[in-house]
């Protein structure tokens, strides 16, 4: 957290999650102690209190998304598709349901529905594993359960959506993919700041690639500047990775190991490229 006030409202909400679960175990006060842990990096203190959850209500798509995530944040693919194709099969047919924030937060939590973080999280993972085909098809159905105006999750969606197409060669409908991108976004429109917005500028020829690895923190309080340059890194990196440019693409990947925020998904992923190119 950037400063001394933002700190002390993390606190409080760590805090006041840990005694509601503690005073009262119920599923959702459980999955949002898990998730407050999560946002503090605790994440196999946030994977025990969902796997606890999961004793008492083994059906709950909520903790089975949630640890699906944290399994992501740990290096543990396999396990986290596990849990993701199993709360994909819990919330088929339901209507769009968002996924509520618990008693006493006080963090920028950008809203979005259970069914968009199932299928982006199961996109991730089988991105992660390399299953190009399975994770272009979450990432479409992820897109279909968007809410108006998030451009948060849209640009997310889209541009990881995007890069799974060129690892798999289909270029042409990655292309078309970016028309789906509105022009002209702001970034205070962004609960989470542009970084995935300036990474689709950049695909579309509106940003020079270099030009996003010197990122600018502006207001953003729910990232470190470098979880900035891990997610805008990664998609530079990525960038050069399929057009061919191997050298280039793995010093931008050694770049971002170099920085602290291991568990961003720009940092797993470079992790995994790196691995790849290395042998």
């Amino acid at each position: 957290m950037p400063d001394n006030d933002a700190r002390e409202r993390f606190n409080r909400t760590l805090a006041a999650a840990k005694r509601n679960y503690e005073q009262s175990p119920t599923l959702a006060n459980t999955v949002w102690y898990g998730r407050v842990l999560g946002f503090r990096y605790q994440y196999d203190e946030a994977i025990a209190i969902f796997s606890k959850g999961l004793e008492s209500y083994p059906d709950s798509f909520e903790l089975l998304r949630q640890r699906g995530h944290r399994y992501i944040s740990t290096r543990r693919f396999t396990e986290a598709l596990a849990d993701l194709k199993q709360a994909e099969k819990l919330i088929q047919g339901m209507s769009l349901w968002m996924e509520p924030d618990g008693e006493g937060n006080e963090l920028p939590v950008p809203p979005a529905s259970i069914q968009f973080n199932v299928y982006y999280h199961l996109g991730l993972a089988h991105y992660l594993l390399r299953n190009w085909k399975q994770a272009a098809s979450a990432f479409n159905l992820c897109r279909q359960w968007m809410i108006e105006g998030d451009y948060n999750n849209l640009t997310a969606c889209i541009d990881w959506h995007y890069m799974t197409l060129r690892r798999n060669g289909k270029v042409a409908e990655a292309t078309e993919l970016l028309k789906l991108v509105p022009h002209g976004l702001k970034g205070e429109q962004f609960v989470e700041g542009p970084s995935y917005y300036r990474r689709l500028q950049m695909y579309r020829g509106e940003l020079q690639p270099e030009s996003l690895l010197n990122p600018d923190k502006g207001n953003q309080e729910i990232h470190s500047l470098d979880t900035i340059y891990a997610t805008q890194g990664y998609g530079v990196g990525n960038w050069y990775y399929y057009n061919g440019n191997i050298p280039r693409a793995k010093e931008v990947f050694e770049r971002i190991l170099k920085d602290r925020s291991t568990s961003a998904f720009g940092y797993i992923a470079a992790e995994r490229d790196l691995a790849e190119i290395k042998g």
